[in-house]
């Protein structure tokens, strides 16, 4: 899991770098305030939901002692393809 964690990461980067010209240097949860910042209103309510499931989950998947299940993983992995989708789909604009 800690993987698509760094995956949806490294989208949000990327679509950063493009529409607003830097990449998040700090906490993880900042994350979504710079990709709101970079996209407004483009970045839909859904995805944004799923962002925030996905970085939740960053602390306890890579430094936590709990293992996550692998309908978890699961779970994680089907809102990156979803995420990643539409990352991509913006990237390509």
């Amino acid at each position: 899991m800690s993987t698509v964690i760094n995956c949806a990461i490294a989208y949000c980067d990327a679509l950063t770098a493009k529409f607003r010209g830097e990449v998040n240097q700090n906490d993880h949860q900042a994350v979504v305030k710079l990709l709101r910042a970079a996209l407004g209103k483009a970045l839909p309510a859904k995805q944004e939901a799923s962002l925030r499931a996905l970085l939740e989950q960053k602390d306890e998947v890579q430094y936590g002692s709990r293992a996550k299940t692998r309908n978890d993983a699961e779970k994680a992995l089907e809102r990156l393809e979803e995420f990643a989708a539409w990352a991509e789909q913006q990237l390509a604009l």
